[in-house]
């Protein structure tokens, strides 16, 4: 590292320490600010990384009162204190919810020099990550099979020209996935459009997808581009496309079919070579069955399917997602790199997310802006502290995990014992032992047996709705 790059604030003590030398002959500088008080007027940190605070009895009553002063700078504090002022409740509460680190006083030089080192490397990590980590939505976060899964079907279907339909409930990170999938495809360097069929208003839904020629109605007063025909040689991400008028459905379809539009008001087709992922919480063979959404266009969509189960059904991913964004919307926030507490967690972890992904997103916001500290509590996010939390045991997770393997087994070779019991690698009697234990099936004929498959299948359904 640079000398350059070596700054740090000093607060309180005294403006010559007999440790200062040490400090910089190892390359640090240092800013002196004599009074915490005074703090409330640095508005901008420059490049420092770190700061010291020097904590004697004067200072210990004030620091509640100057917490949020302390937290609003992205600096790694180390408290120097006296041996005898660390057990008090203020100090340790201090040093917990703001601190890097401690140093009892009279302060060691090449002890502190060693934690400044540390403390530095981390934070100028944590900035290189939030400066260059603009792209975090093409992360797709966790490691529930399920998301395994997706990740392996994006890196089979990017590369090629399918259309994909992707299914979930709302918030759950459709397009996340549509990018990932455009951003993998050799049209990542082409345009990415993505529409919310759902937003267009009914007497313009046309002109916005196919564009309009000059006077084609009134107020077109000149021509304009449609999003169809911007995606060309990129990718058109149709959200919500169960939303989408009848109308406009006949008019897409002719565009997957013959790859060429028709401007409102225009006299002469035009080709467009754009891929289109579409994206629905809707349940389209049921929008099919009631005349709501055309079933020649759903076949035409529906090459590949993707589905994102709602965030409630991944537990396990709940936290990964939450630190990930903790550190990326600390940074488009501008605001310190703050940690969520224990009990916060178990409140996450308990919470059934009804508005998944984006919900959490805004939480997680919400919490880094209202948390007083480095710890973000339950009530910084909205969240209930005294909400349920049940603690899995080992067996308990186990048990959960085989009953919806043997389920996915079953709905994936339509109620094939023989198949499902190979899908997952075990014995025909060993599969009938499970089937037995986690659904509850008799096995004294085939009726109980495709029972036990419809019910997978009938779950599988539920859970793409």
């Amino acid at each position: 590292m640079s000398i350059a790059d070596k700054f740090l604030f000093q607060v309180g003590g005294n403006v010559k320490e007999p440790w200062h030398s040490v400090l910089s002959a190892s390359g640090w500088q240092m800013m002196h600010i004599p009074d915490a008080q005074r703090l409330t007027g640095v508005r901008h940190v420059g490049n420092a990384t770190v700061g010291l605070i020097y904590a004697d009895e004067a200072l210990l009553p004030k620091l509640g009162k100057l917490a949020s002063q302390f937290a609003k700078h992205d600096l790694a504090w180390i408290l120097l204190v006296e041996q005898r002022l660390v057990g008090s409740p203020a100090v340790a509460r201090f040093i917990d919810e703001f601190c890097y680190d401690y140093h009892s006083l009279p302060v060691n030089p090449g002890v502190l020099i060693v934690t400044l080192g540390r403390a530095h490397g981390m934070v100028t990590l944590h900035r290189t990550q939030q400066t260059s980590d603009n792209e975090y939505q093409s992360e797709i976060i966790g490691e529930h099979p399920s998301i395994q899964r997706i990740r392996r079907d994006i890196r089979k279907i990017a590369p090629t020209d399918v259309n994909v339909l992707i299914s979930g409930e709302s918030g759950t990170g459709k397009e996340l996935i549509a990018r990932a999938l455009h951003q993998q495809s050799p049209r990542a360097d082409a345009p990415f459009i993505a529409v919310n069929c759902g937003s267009l208003p009914a007497n313009l839904v046309q002109s916005e997808l196919f564009g309009h020629e000059r006077g084609a109605f009134t107020g077109a007063s000149e021509k304009r581009i449609g999003r169809i025909e911007a995606a060309d040689k990129g990718t058109l991400f149709l959200d919500e496309i169960g939303d989408m008028t009848f109308d406009t459905q006949i008019n897409l379809l002719r565009f997957l079919q013959e790859g060429i539009i028709d401007r409102v008001g225009g006299n002469t087709s035009i080709r467009v070579n754009a891929r289109v992922i579409s994206a629905t919480h809707v349940d389209l063979p049921k929008a099919i069955a009631l005349s709501r959404f055309r079933e020649d266009l759903f076949y035409r969509l529906n090459v590949c399917r993707l589905h994102l189960p709602p965030l409630r059904e991944r537990h396990s991913d709940i936290l990964p997602i939450a630190h990930y964004l903790l550190d990326f919307h600390a940074g488009r926030l501008g605001v310190p790199r703050k940690r969520l507490s224990t009990e916060t967690g178990r409140a996450m972890v308990g919470y059934s997310w009804p508005g998944n992904v984006r919900e959490l997103t805004n939480r997680i916001c919400q919490g880094l802006v209202m948390a007083s500290g480095r710890h973000i509590k339950p009530q910084d996010m909205g969240l209930n502290p005294g909400a349920p939390f049940e603690s899995r045991t080992l067996e308990k997770a186990r048990k959960e995990a085989e009953r919806d393997a043997v389920r996915m087994a079953l709905a994936l070779h339509n109620g094939s014992n023989v198949k499902a019991a190979q899908e997952l690698g075990v014995s025909r009697a060993t599969f009938y032992r499970l089937m037995q234990r986690h659904l509850g099936v008799t096995l004294e004929g085939g009726e109980a047996l495709g029972t036990a498959a419809e019910n997978a299948g009938s779950s599988g359904d539920d859970a793409s709705s």
